[in-house]
């Protein structure tokens, strides 16, 4: 008997196996949530697995089910690199450079400097490939950039990612706060850690980098209380718009939430991050060269891209 997997049924095991819920997988998927799960139960039944143990908080894989999920991901990853160099071939000369994008990390300032180029890189062509924003998925893309997706531009701290891929960085990123727009400190150019007395602030857990240095500085006023977060996704800005409460976010994130203003702060001493793009150690010409015009584009065209990583 012939067994053909790879279809929706199988795009909704992974997302449900990605977000740990068929809600979340749902709205990665855009169809509801009993459409998720019939997909799964369907799947599970025809081929005689049990991939997820079911409970009011979520679903959780199995073993088996995460045994399945890694080998089937790996496949069609292959699969999909197949059928794009199939059509990259077939595109008249023209290489194709993915750049990922999400609603946390939408690439306008990429998309803003090549428009720049237009007319005048013909042999390049610069494809958006949606992602998601759930950390883990976020994570597998970049440490399989190459596969899937050939640059993500975000935010990054220095040496973060050097075992997993190449960096350039186009910008510095002072971290702010992100503040519901009926707060009073909403309507202020600028806050000092004494304006911030009296507020609740989410904030990344200890980890490293600038977010922990924003931490320690925090930690100095007993005043602000600080909620420890995870990640970032749509639904912590949401929770803070409906909570009052505020967020350390980045100006990359300006935006992002039609209740949240980024206000700066005037941290006592500097809570920068880089934006830039994340790119393959072993990146293609194609996107070397893609690289090495956005670098100049931005104005680095007196420094190499390793040289701009390290600014």
């Amino acid at each position: 008997m012939e067994v053909v997997m790879y279809g929706r049924r199988l795009d909704a095991v992974i997302a449900a196996a990605q977000t740990g819920s068929f809600a979340k997988a749902g709205r990665l998927l855009h169809i509801s949530t009993p459409a998720v799960a019939k997909q799964v139960n369907t799947f599970e039944r025809e081929y005689g697995l049990t991939l997820f143990d079911r409970s009011r908080s979520g679903v959780q894989l199995t073993k088996a089910g995460k045994e399945f999920v890694e080998d089937a991901q790996m496949i069609v990853r292959q699969c999909e690199e197949i059928l794009r160099r199939a059509q990259r071939r077939s595109a008249d000369g023209i290489a194709t450079v993915r750049l990922g994008v999400s609603i946390l990390r939408p690439g306008r300032r990429i998309l803003d400097l090549w428009q720049r180029d237009a007319g005048k890189h013909t042999d390049i062509r610069l494809e958006l490939v949606s992602m998601p924003d759930d950390s883990e998925a976020i994570n597998d893309i970049i440490t399989h950039l190459g596969e899937d997706v050939d640059l993500i531009s975000t935010a990054f701290d220095t040496g973060y990612w050097d075992d997993t891929c190449d960096t350039l960085a186009l910008d510095s990123e002072p971290l702010c706060v992100a503040v519901p727009r009926n707060h009073a400190l909403a309507r202020r150019a600028q806050l000092t850690l004494k304006d911030l007395e009296g507020t609740r602030i989410r904030i990344l857990k200890r980890h490293r980098g600038a977010n922990d240095t924003a931490r320690d500085l925090l930690e100095h006023h007993p005043a602000i209380d600080l909620i420890d977060i995870d990640h970032y996704d749509l639904d912590t800005f949401n929770d803070c718009a409906e909570s009052s409460d505020l967020l350390i976010s980045k100006p990359m994130w300006a935006g992002i939430h039609p209740q949240l203003v980024n206000v700066a702060v005037d941290w006592p001493e500097p809570v920068i991050m880089h934006y830039g793009l994340l790119y393959p150690l072993d990146a293609t010409p194609v996107i070397r060269a893609f690289i090495s015009r956005i670098a100049e584009l931005s104005g680095l065209a007196d420094r190499t891209p390793c040289q701009a990583d390290r600014m």
